[in-house]
C-alpha cells in the first residue's frame, strides 16, 4: 500500500468506525456477531487504548465493554462528530492520525483529542488496523 493510500484509508477508517459506534450504541444495527465484527476486525490483536482518564485497555476487555454497550444510547439523541482529522506522519508502513471527537448525548457534549496509529491489514474492514489509540479530554463530562 502506498503512503497516500495508507493515509486515505486511515482517515476513512476513523470516520467509518465512529459511524458504526453510533449505530451500535443506539441499537440501530443488530446485536450480532456479524455486526460486531466491524469493530473486532478493525482492532489489531495487540491493540491498546489509553482512554481520556489515562487508563490502558487492551483489545479483549475493550471489545467486551463495547459489546455490552449495544443499545446503551437507544431512545436518546446520540451523535459522534469527527473534527479536523489529519495524518501527522506516514512512515515504514504506519500512519499516525489525529482528530477531535465530539460526542453529544442527552443534551451534553464532550470533546476529546485523539491520536491513532494504523497499519495496513487486508482482513480489516477498511484495509487498515487500529494499533494504538490515545485519547485526551478537551471538554470532559460534567461532574
Amino acid at each position: 500500500m502506498t503512503d497516500e493510500r495508507l493515509a486515505a484509508a486511515a482517515l476513512a477508517e476513523i470516520a467509518a468506525l465512529h459511524r458504526f459506534f453510533v449505530a451500535w450504541f443506539t441499537g440501530r444495527c443488530p446485536k450480532s456477531r456479524a455486526s460486531f465484527a466491524r469493530v473486532a476486525d478493525a482492532l489489531a490483536a495487540d491493540f491498546v487504548q489509553i482512554d481520556p482518564a489515562g487508563r490502558e485497555r487492551r483489545r479483549g476487555p475493550l471489545l467486551a465493554a463495547l459489546s455490552a454497550a449495544h443499545g446503551s444510547r437507544a431512545g436518546e439523541p446520540f451523535a459522534i462528530r469527527i473534527v479536523r482529522p489529519r495524518i501527522r506522519l506516514v512512515r515504514r508502513g504506519l500512519a499516525l492520525a489525529t482528530y477531535e471527537e465530539r460526542q453529544r448525548s442527552g443534551g451534553a457534549t464532550t470533546r476529546r483529542r485523539s491520536s491513532a496509529l494504523f497499519a495496513p491489514a487486508a482482513s480489516a474492514p477498511g484495509g487498515v488496523a487500529w494499533l494504538h489509540l490515545q485519547e485526551t479530554w478537551i471538554a470532559p463530562p460534567a461532574g
